[in-house]
């Protein structure tokens, strides 16, 4: 009897997992169940970002990283829940082995034609690889990775329909930063961030509107070195730009304006600066895509001087050559500029050019792979920061 109560149990789930696969997704009550697993070999030719002249780990890596999804709608707004988990083995190199957890909820919500708010929640128990982030330039000299524990929590509200031409959206997030590391400077990293904003949006044509995004950032450090050079600070961004669809093979936006950065201390500078961001997809065949993007913005510094003035640009191309073969290749530059204390003028300027390559094969609907391939040059006028760093690997993906 047992035997056959476990055989009619094992075809029941059989047969539900047949359903699942139909549909790319398992019923369990309200809540739709989306698996995936994703999973790479690689060969990495610089574990740690050791600079040009120090000696470099070469090592295989192998990562697991599967992830499931819960969704349902309540009254029409759906809901999400999900889970990730990201493991990463070297296997000539297990002090930089790593499990990273990835929580998120999120949901959109409808009151009525005019009304509509987002929420979303998120928390990672992560880490950085060494010779990133703050360890930069000093890989070689820590023992294992940083690990850090992050949240956001962040919300959207709208205003106006869809159809009219003006809308207005008011957004606020918090997010906070957490180092494990708490001796020495490493205690001085962790921090706060609390954004609010609005962007109104207005439409001149039927598909061209003129945008303006107005941000208020506060960081608040944990602790400080002591009061008279605290990092505590505000900082306003005002744009303006437009976004436009112009055809049905070129969409795109773009915002230029004021930034300025406030500290609480009297000995670090206020910055006056201007920001940008600008995007544009085009896409002259159904089968290929090139993007552009560019955006310039303060970041919180990871160890130099009162921030980092950033630029970045990107461009990227993908196209599909059969039904399931198809290709993505991308050229990105990121400066990095390290803001003094006194003048506000930079003493360090880091530049760093990425390439990536991938050839991708969808199999089946359920199961796609990529070979790929990442070279990250990292120049600046410090001789500790610059390295060289190449990855190339296959990686897999299954779904239901």
């Amino acid at each position: 009897m047992f035997k056959r109560t476990t055989s009619l149990v094992a075809l029941s789930v059989i047969s539900a997992i047949s359903n699942a696969q139909e549909a790319g997704r398992i019923k369990a009550g309200q809540f739709d169940i989306i698996p995936t697993f994703k999973s790479s070999m690689s060969y990495v030719d610089n574990v740690t970002y050791a600079q040009n002249d120090e000696p470099k780990i070469y090592s295989w890596r192998a990562t697991f990283s599967p992830e499931i999804v819960a969704a349902t709608s309540v009254n029409g707004n759906p809901i999400q829940l999900g889970y990730r988990l990201n493991r990463g083995v070297y296997f000539s190199s297990s002090n930089d082995d790593f499990t990273d957890h990835f929580f998120e909820a999120s949901g959109e919500f409808e009151i009525n034609s005019r009304n509509r708010f987002e929420l979303l929640a998120q928390y990672e128990d992560g880490h950085e690889d060494r010779g990133t982030g703050f360890s930069i330039g000093t890989g070689n000299e820590i023992e294992t990775p940083d690990t850090f524990k992050s949240s956001l929590i962040g919300t959207e509200y709208s205003y106006g329909a869809l159809t009219s031409n003006g809308m207005i959206t008011f957004k606020a997030s918090r997010e906070s930063l957490d180092y494990d590391r708490n001796e020495g400077d490493y205690i001085y990293r962790d921090r706060i961030k609390t954004k609010v904003g609005a962007v109104f949006a207005y439409k001149i044509a039927p598909s061209t509107a003129l945008v303006l995004d107005v941000t208020e950032i506060y960081n608040r450090y944990d602790e400080q070195e002591s009061p008279t050079f605290s990092r505590d600070s505000d900082t306003l961004r005002v744009l303006g730009g437009i976004t436009w669809e112009s055809t049905a093979a070129t969409t795109g936006f773009a915002k230029v304006g004021y930034t300025e950065k406030d500290f609480e201390s009297v000995t670090r500078s206020t910055f006056y600066g201007v920001d940008w961001e600008a995007g544009v997809d085009w896409q002259p065949i159904s089968y290929s895509t090139f993007r552009f993007s560019t955006s310039a913005d303060t970041r919180e510094t990871n160890g130099e001087g009162n921030f980092i003035r950033g630029r970045d640009y990107t461009a990227s191309w993908e196209h599909k050559w059969l039904q399931r073969l198809s290709t993505s290749t991308s050229i990105s530059k990121l400066t990095d500029e390290y803001v003094l204390d006194d003048e506000g003028i930079a003493n360090r300027e880091d530049d760093l050019m990425r390439y990536t390559a991938a050839l991708n094969y969808q199999a089946r609907r359920y199961l796609s792979f990529s070979l790929y391939y990442t070279l990250n040059d990292r120049d600046s006028n410090r001789d500790t920061i610059g390295y060289d760093r190449s990855v190339i690997g296959v990686s897999a993906e299954v779904s239901l």
